[in-house]
């Protein structure tokens, strides 16, 4: 019912992608051959912005050269990752946009892997090949994925065809139920109406289906409107109903889709299970596990490397300006509370007076956190804010390095040690967790980050609540292509520097 991929389209997908890639890489190197590499324009430009190819760019070794090695590394590389990123998973890709993201990012931890792999073993591979390749190959496969999702979606689908389904509540399950089912269904599909119990609810229109009667009009209703999927989501008092209900509907040969109440749809890694015939909800393991996992810490050790390899020379720079503003060491040791509530070692460019005290700070971020403080209901003399104003502990430099997160920069070796990740909930202090409502400490569910969505889109400038409310949301979410989109918003969250500090 919702996305789900057929075996037959797995096939044709996988073949479609795998072979089409390879064509793209012959045709790329007939292109660098025959063509003579890239456009001219191109390469002026390259030349223009130093990258350092100058007259050599079309080739290393012989022009459009192609090895039937490379050819191999790309039949390999290219399935492992459209596989790692459950490219012909429907489950995985609950929409369209979905699906083409997930391709687009398939396709570019291919194309590195594959520079990767060619720069440690057949260097004479052209460059200009390389390009045109991942370009090609790019085209070819978002492409070939709009192209069929706009002919499903053309006039000449006969949408007399589409399967009629029908769902028994009009409650919140069942209004959520519909409202999801239009969001992520595929196409085949037709939404008819509500069945309920309640008279107030008759004839009346949630998530724009009207309430087509009680539920002992259910057979009528099946005949009249030729039903052959029916969706139960009653409330957990009817479960005599429900059973009553579901034994009537399968003795009619229809389709039965039962939906757990509120209680197992608030738990987004809930999975269905079962042993001996008995079907058992999972609501999963807390946190990032598995597959999401191993992606991430991958991704994390890999962007730290070279991001270190690039920001060591600032980083320098600033711990000279730090030691010549103020006594004292560089970094600044500070234990906070990580993944479980696992303490550790976090390091930060030293931004305060040498043995600060932080009476202050405790007692003020155990009101906010007590009280749930709205920035526009503090009395720190900073606006819409829930920093401290004016911290007398904070060096000149200090103020400058923390409005614009450089302090934050030597957490790049936390997340090498694994203590942290690039995109996570903020690490509390231990006197912070003292103060924390149950809720709260499902922040402390996963490796805590050095950005994540509450630097990118608040700040200061919302309550402690909302705070946790938008890393629970991140836990939930998260995927490879959210940590990368976070980061990527990092640098402006840090030039604008609202709420920071």
């Amino acid at each position: 019912m919702l996305r789900q991929f057929s075996s037959k389209r797995i096939f044709v997908s996988f073949a479609f992608d795998w072979l089409g890639t390879v064509v793209m890489l012959l045709l790329a190197a007939y292109l660098n051959s025959g063509l003579g590499g890239l456009p001219e324009p191109i390469k002026l430009l390259g030349r223009a912005l130093g990258l350092g190819f100058a007259g050599n760019w079309e080739t290393v070794g012989p022009r459009g050269a192609l090895s039937a090695q490379v050819v191999l590394i790309v039949c390999i590389i290219w399935p492992f990752f459209f596989i790692v990123f459950s490219v012909y998973d429907g489950r995985r890709n609950p929409t369209f946009k979905a699906e083409l993201l997930n391709i687009f990012m398939a396709a570019v931890a291919s194309t590195l892997a594959l520079a990767g792999a060619l720069y440690l073993t057949y260097r004479e591979t052209s460059r200009a090949l390389f390009i045109t390749f991942f370009a090609l190959d790019l085209t070819l496969l978002l492409g070939g994925r709009i192209l069929w999702w706009l002919y499903r979606q053309g006039p000449f689908q006969n949408n007399a065809n589409d399967i009629p389904i029908l769902i028994v509540g009009a409650g919140v399950v069942g209004q959520q139920v519909a409202a999801e089912l239009q969001k992520y269904a595929t196409r085949g599909m037709s939404l008819i109406g509500f069945v309920d119990d309640d008279r107030e609810k008759q004839k009346e229109t949630f998530v724009t289906l009207p309430v087509l009667g009680t539920l002992d009009k259910l057979p009528e209703l099946v005949r009249t409107h030729h039903i052959q999927d029916v969706v139960i989501a009653l409330p957990l008092h009817a479960h005599r109903r429900m059973v009553e209900i579901c034994h009537q509907l399968q003795r009619s040969s229809l389709r039965v889709h039962v939906v757990p109440d509120l209680f197992a749809l608030s738990f987004p890694g809930s999975t269905l299970d079962g042993f001996g015939g008995i079907p058992v909800i999972d609501l999963g393991q807390p946190g990032i596990h598995g597959r999401r996992r191993i992606i991430k810490r991958l991704f994390d050790v890999l962007a730290v490397s070279a991001g270190l390899i690039l920001l060591l020379p600032f980083m320098l720079i600033v711990a000279v300006i730090i030691k010549l503003d103020s006594p004292g060491p560089i970094l600044y040791q500070q234990t906070r509370i990580g993944e479980n509530g696992r303490a550790f070692t976090m390091f930060k460019f030293r931004s305060m007076q040498v043995n600060a005290d932080s009476t202050v700070h405790k007692k003020y971020v155990t009101h906010l956190i007590r009280q749930n403080v709205s920035p526009d209901k503090t009395n720190n003399g900073v606006q819409n804010s829930l920093k401290i104003k004016e911290d007398p502990r904070i060096t000149r430099i200090g103020r400058l390095i923390r409005k614009t997160s450089i302090d934050e920069l030597p957490q790049l070796w936390n997340v090498l040690r694994g203590d942290m990740s690039l995109v996570g909930p903020r690490p509390p202090l231990p006197y912070e967790v003292e103060v924390y409502q149950e809720w709260h400490k499902r922040r402390l569910e996963v490796l805590p980050g050095i950005t994540g969505p509450w630097q990118i889109k608040a700040r200061n400038r919302v309550s402690f609540d909302e705070m946790v409310r938008m890393d629970l949301a991140y836990i939930e979410q998260q995927s490879l292509w959210l940590d990368l989109l976070l980061i990527l918003q990092t640098p402006w969250a840090m030039v604008k520097a609202q709420g920071a500090g």
